[in-house]
């Protein structure tokens, strides 16, 4: 038996216009949206679908991406008929897979990462993150060069990319360091649009902040539907406990992303790639796995050709 898997992309994913076609479609995915207008501060219909500055920041990045993406899963769940088994998100995406397996309802999960963008936003330093790109990353190799220069691994991503997060100074002495010593080696080195070193260190203040506002919603964890979800922080799939699913979200603030040990997971089952844009597509194909990757209502209709509910 083949098991269907969902996954969503984290940050870096959002674009303009996204989830629009869902919601001029699909009553399913407009109704998120005007469920989240009812708890955010800012009209996420205009910040998503009309051109802005915004929808780059990170304390506006975050809930944006979320509502688009649950709204892209309601419409494949209700007009497609299409059911996940297991799910799994990249970073800020493991709130859309923790929402779409049931774990908390919607707006719980809006309000944490509400919580979130802002902690990470306010969470300022000269901070910098660039991805290291190769045909086979020496992951231990570049953890323990990182180390020497005080930057963390925050993201690792495939066996052809790692992403690395520090102060800027450190993040570019690193990747000079790491320019000399694979220089006879296809290596590049990619900086990433960000506001702050994420995933590293440097988020750690905020951990106790944030894991004291999201043990308030204790009470609307479904537990029982824990296992079913693989964690970012842990690199495994979550036990059927409240209180490892909420130490493993604080800690992912600054832990590294263990997306390979994720995809691994999911190495036997049928994965769609649920967002705006096809991220972790790339990823999955380093590990020979081929995914479908559903960022509008065609690719919805392409995958799911003769199962739309009219």
């Amino acid at each position: 038996m083949t098991y269907n898997a969902a996954v969503f992309p984290g940050q870096g994913a959002q674009k303009i216009g996204m989830a629009k076609d869902f919601c001029l479609s699909f009553i399913e995915s407009k109704q998120v949206f005007t469920q989240a207008n009812e708890i955010l501060d800012f009209d996420v219909f205009e910040l998503c679908h009309e051109e802005n500055d915004r929808i780059h920041q990170t304390e506006y990045t975050q809930p944006c991406l979320l509502v688009a993406e649950i709204a892209m899963y309601q419409a494949l769940n209700n007009r497609f008929h299409w059911r996940a088994d297991f799910f799994a998100g990249h970073s800020l995406g493991e709130y859309a897979a923790l929402v779409a397996a049931g774990v908390f309802p919607f707006d719980v999960a809006l309000n944490m990462v509400i919580k979130r963008g802002q902690l990470m936003s306010n969470a300022t330093n000269n901070g910098a993150m660039s991805a290291i790109i190769m045909d086979a990353i020496p992951q231990q190799a570049i953890s323990d060069i990182a180390g020497q220069f005080g930057v963390d691994v925050a993201n690792d991503n495939s066996s052809q990319q790692v992403v690395v997060s520090g102060e800027k100074s450190s993040v570019d002495a690193l990747v000079q360091s790491l320019t000399k010593t694979f220089e006879k080696q296809a290596f590049r080195a990619v900086p990433l649009a960000v506001s702050s070193a994420f995933h590293s260190r440097w988020m750690a203040p905020i951990e106790a902040e944030y894991l004291s506002y999201i043990q308030s919603f204790e009470s609307s964890i479904d537990e029982a539907q824990l296992p079913k979800v693989a964690s970012n922080y842990l690199g495994r799939f979550y036990q059927a406990n409240k209180d490892e699913l909420l130490q493993g979200l604080a800690k992912q603030l600054s832990g590294s992303v263990k997306w390979r040990d994720n995809m691994q997971l999911l190495a036997d089952k049928n994965v769609i790639e649920i967002g705006p844009n096809r991220p972790l597509r790339g990823f999955f194909k380093t590990q020979g796995q081929n995914i479908t990757s559903v960022i509008n209502t065609r690719s919805a209709e392409k995958a799911f050709k003769g199962t739309e509910k009219k």
